[in-house]
């Protein structure tokens, strides 16, 4: 082979290489990206054990508003949070509201000694291989969803929330009288 037919030979054969790395890139990343729920989509039903020990599915709690919350003992806003939350849960749940508070990843005893320190009353979920974060897209907690009675997720927020901003999106949910 002459120098001239080597040179091109070696630029096709790197040009393939680029394309082929390219795809494989694109694919990954494409395969890393889920669909994950957002407002005005139905919520994705899931089942997890409460920390009660009942198994317990989303789909259950259709006829309800549901705040679908996502946290951890270790996070402090999840802390700061919590109080609120059971305030609300208290106030509302005669009305057709439900708090599922999803606890990422932690031993049932880190869970329920964190509920008792806050004298939680609302049911807590445990998510012990992360299963429902991947599904739901969960990156920074605390995050909450609000699903309406329908099932259809109407708020989706990231962040640490108050009694405040808890009242005006409870209320957008509840069942209508």
């Amino acid at each position: 082979m002459n120098k001239q037919t080597r040179y091109w030979v070696r630029r096709i054969l790197f040009f393939v290489m680029v394309v082929i790395i390219g795809v494989a890139l694109y694919q990954a990343i494409q395969q890393g990206k889920s669909e994950v729920p957002q407002a005005g989509d139905k919520a994705p039903d899931f089942q997890l054990t409460t920390l009660d020990g009942k198994e317990m599915k989303l789909s259950q709690l259709r006829g309800k508003a549901v705040m679908l919350n996502f946290w951890g003992t270790w996070c402090k806003p999840c802390r700061t949070e919590m109080p609120a939350m059971q305030q609300m849960y208290e106030k509302y749940k005669g009305s057709g509201f439900e708090i599922v508070a999803v606890n990422i990843a932690e031993t049932d005893v880190a869970a329920a000694s964190f509920a008792r320190q806050y004298s939680l009353t609302f049911p807590i979920w445990m998510d012990r291989n992360r299963d429902v974060v991947n599904l739901y897209g969960i990156k920074p907690i605390p995050s909450s969803f609000f699903i309406d009675p329908q099932g259809v997720i109407r708020k989706k927020i990231e962040g640490q929330l108050n009694v405040n901003q808890l009242e005006v999106y409870i209320n957008s949910v509840l069942p209508q009288k």
